[in-house]
């Protein structure tokens, strides 16, 4: 009998603490904070360092491909297989847009 009211008060004081984290939860979504930007810089200095990290990780990476790609090339040059020297001039022009992708989004976006 002892064991059978441990496990119900178990399961009440669960059931009780998922209704408290749910009511958290709830109210951290319905609870509405004011915050006024008065200067609109610090957020573009936020997202342009964001922009420069994601951009030069971007960049490193398709340096990667594009080396590569380069030897896969050279090393399916050898042989006549097509689909390996298809797959290396795909991975060079992969390579060679995410290198140059960086410094064309700029471009697009201010429009010149």
């Amino acid at each position: 009998m002892r064991k059978g009211q441990i496990n119900k008060y178990i399961k009440k004081a669960g059931r009780e603490a998922a209704r408290a984290a749910m009511s958290v939860c709830i109210a951290a979504f319905l609870i509405s904070i004011h915050a006024q930007a008065t200067n609109g810089n610090i957020i573009t200095t936020g997202f342009n360092s964001l922009y420069n990290v994601v951009a030069s990780i971007v960049s490193n990476i398709g340096q990667l491909f594009l080396l590569w790609g380069v030897f896969e090339m050279a090393a399916s040059m050898n042989t006549q297989d097509g689909m390996a020297q298809s797959s290396a001039f795909k991975r060079v022009g992969g390579g060679l847009i995410a290198c140059i992708a960086p410094q064309i989004i700029p471009l697009i976006n201010t429009g010149n």
